[in-house]
């Protein structure tokens, strides 16, 4: 990630469907590392590589403490098999209330559709519990893109979906 750098997604909620771009606003520090913040229409989130996993301490909707972990790239995954690589208990901070939380990360490899090419991605599968429910957020990393797809269910109901249309530049 660098300052400057863009993409642009296609989000689906609910019968809505719009076109936003995401850009990496500026560095700053996240869970004593350098970090970066991410914005666009939707929202911010604060992201940052700590130890070779990539944590989020902020998201467009809530934020964690400790951060919690969205993705460890190079652990050995296997097709159609989730591998449990995290886990996570800490507090969800989200529309003016704090709650505990705990979450298991998996990952697994998939080809999906980007565009009109079938490409390998890691699906990496957060599943955070809080008090009155479960949230799970299924992320479709491509190596040397970052992410193409992203969904966010919560209680089992889809509540938001991106699509990449462009991995632009600075």
């Amino acid at each position: 990630m660098r300052v400057g750098k863009h993409w642009t997604y296609q989000v689906r909620a609910g019968f809505d469907r719009r076109v936003e771009p995401v850009r990496v606003i500026r560095s700053l520090p996240v869970d004593s590392v350098n970090g970066f913040e991410l914005g666009g229409p939707l929202g911010q989130s604060r992201l940052a590589w700590k130890h070779g996993t990539l944590y989020a301490d902020s998201a467009v909707n809530a934020r964690f403490s400790p951060p919690i972990p969205l993705l460890i790239p190079g652990v050995e995954i296997t097709k159609d098999v989730p591998r449990r690589v995290a886990t996570w208990h800490g507090r969800v901070i989200s529309l003016g209330k704090e709650r505990p939380g705990s979450a298991v990360l998996t990952e697994r490899t998939e080809k999906i559709l980007v565009g009109t090419q079938k490409v390998q991605t890691i699906l990496a599968t957060v599943t955070l519990q809080i008090p009155g429910g479960k949230i799970e957020l299924e992320s479709w990393y491509q190596d040397g893109v970052g992410l193409v797809q992203q969904e966010q269910r919560t209680n089992g109901v889809r509540i938001v979906q991106l699509q990449l249309l462009d991995h632009g530049t600075e």
